[in-house]
């Protein structure tokens, strides 16, 4: 059999996924199909995948919980709902066949606008280029950084501290070098 640990080949808003389509056509070539339906159970909607395997359909399987969500950025309801169903379909269909992806995207998926995405996060450029920034003004980086912002290194700021020492600094003079 293939290599159950799939790659994720698309982007959403911040994350990564694996496409429905990577995943059929994995089955397909391990001679494997599938159809899925939606039951309830005390109120509450699961997707139920049903494996066929060798053209033999196996016992349905209860997979994810298909929840109201709200898709961070989006403000389209049917659009949030569809990512929310697409969402169970695909973790479902691969719990049901005990296939992998490379993370969990669930980030992507919040009941609260105010937690942190991963995409709020400066790159590794970024994060180089405003140290050396806050070097040539004169900054001591590792005590300002834990003081201002209570971390370490420049790679753990958002996008708006970076942007706000950018700020500052293009403010000050470059720091006089003694030789």
């Amino acid at each position: 059999m293939a290599e159950t640990n799939l790659s994720k080949n698309k982007e959403g808003y911040g994350y990564k996924y694996t496409d429905l389509a990577q995943i059929h056509e994995y089955l397909e070539q391990n001679k494997m199909k599938y159809y899925q339906y939606v039951e309830t159970t005390d109120g509450k909607d699961y997707i139920m995948t049903v494996p066929i395997i060798d053209g033999v359909e196996q016992k349905p399987r209860r997979g994810v919980q298909i929840v109201d969500a709200v898709l961070n950025g989006i403000k389209n309801p049917a659009q949030e709902q569809g990512s929310a169903t697409t969402y169970a379909r695909r973790y479902s269909l691969l719990m049901a066949f005990g296939l992998a992806t490379e993370d969990d995207d669930g980030a992507s998926l919040t009941k609260s606008a105010d937690k942190k995405q991963t995409t709020n996060q400066i790159t590794e450029a970024e994060a180089k280029s405003v140290y050396a920034l806050m070097v040539r003004k004169g900054y001591d980086v590792v005590p300002t950084l834990e003081k201002n912002y209570g971390i370490k290194n420049t790679s753990n700021l958002t996008k708006e501290q970076y942007m706000a020492i950018v700020n500052t600094c293009s403010k000050m003079p470059d720091k006089e070098k003694k030789w």
